[in-house]
């Protein structure tokens, strides 16, 4: 260095280069397509059940009768769970002519020409003005009082717009995905169904009224419990699940042969009450013959032919035919041998 300048300006810090990020929209094979009916989307994750066969547990000698599947897990996100049937065309269409909520009583407004009018109606509006007017809708239909925001059916009906808010957008987003959303509305949700626990504890006649209104539907979660109430979370286990099903399937397949049973005696009950009445005639005839006092009447034979008439007409009809219902029992059939 020729100087102490240059050697101080040489030491001194640079600037760092500023660096200019330039985001390139997607080509268009890299982009995904957008399925035509959107009614079948399902938000959040589906995981597959997948079965890996262990040596001496998949090929027992005594195998399991029932089969147990690991359920798909799907997010609280996805609407079937939430409860939100009806989505947000259950609250009807806002009408885009009208002024936005914060532009409502504007004198300035009123005096504009129709071209101003409809540069600031809800029509040019962002999508938060023509939320917050159909929020300010359907609060109109659930508010005591108009200054009334504080009450559980308020908050519920302000949280159900935004979670379907949230789920509307999702759905028209994908098959993109948008984990942060999804974060804030499973937290919306979990919060909904707290409010709806405690109004249904309330007032459980208003809460079925809010319900209807809103074509909502109240899911409780197993892990859900007061505040202050630590319930354990049972998770899915495989062996647990298979001790359950199992012993569902021991007393349905009990009460397919106690059944079975009861409806072999009753096919064996005309013919037992003909062998009956034959033995009555037969012991009626004897004592007649030999003189002795009769213990057996003409009635009781009767009867019992009566009876039997009855019984086979009841097997007979179509009526008696009972189709009994099982969840895991399965009878089993022989395969038939069509060989000669």
């Amino acid at each position: 260095f020729t100087s102490t300048r240059d050697l101080m300006n040489f030491l001194r810090p640079h600037p760092l280069p500023v660096l200019t990020f330039v985001r390139y929209s997607r080509p268009p094979h890299r982009k995904l397509k957008k399925p035509e009916d959107l009614g079948s989307v399902v938000l959040g994750k589906r995981k597959p059940s997948l079965a890996y066969p262990k040596p001496g547990i998949s090929d027992k000698a005594l195998p399991i009768h029932v089969k147990w599947d690991r359920p798909v897990m799907m997010e609280t996100v996805n609407p079937q769970i939430s409860g939100d049937v009806g989505g947000l065309e259950h609250f009807g269409s806002v009408d885009l002519s009208q002024p936005p909520v914060k532009m409502e009583n504007s004198k300035a407004l009123e005096t504009a020409s129709e071209d101003v009018k409809r540069v600031l109606s809800l029509e040019f509006a962002r999508r938060k003005d023509v939320m917050e007017k159909l929020s300010k809708d359907v609060l109109k239909t659930v508010q005591k009082h108009p200054r009334d925001f504080d009450s559980l059916e308020v908050k519920i009906t302000m949280a159900t717009i935004k979670i379907r808010n949230l789920q509307h957008e999702l759905i028209h987003l994908y098959p993109y995905k948008n984990q942060p959303v999804k974060h804030v509305l499973t937290h919306k949700i979990s919060n909904r169904r707290k409010m709806l626990r405690v109004l249904r504890e309330q007032d459980y006649a208003k809460y079925e009224w809010l319900l209807e209104k809103l074509n909502l539907l109240y899911k409780p979660m197993p892990h859900d419990a007061p505040d202050g109430v630590m319930i354990p979370r049972e998770n899915v286990e495989r062996k647990a699940s298979i001790e359950r099903l199992t012993d569902l399937w021991c007393e349905e397949l009990r009460r397919h042969r106690l059944k079975a049973y009861q409806r072999q005696l009753v096919r064996e009950q005309p013919g037992f009450l003909h062998k009956k009445a034959d033995k009555l005639r037969m012991i009626l005839q004897e004592e007649r013959e030999l003189g002795l006092e009769q213990t057996v009447t003409e009635e009781e034979i009767e009867e019992c032919l009566k009876k039997a008439e009855e019984i086979q007409a009841k097997l007979d009809s179509e009526e008696y035919i009972e189709d009994e219902e099982y969840l895991i029992y399965k009878e089993e059939t022989k395969p038939v041998d069509h060989t000669y």
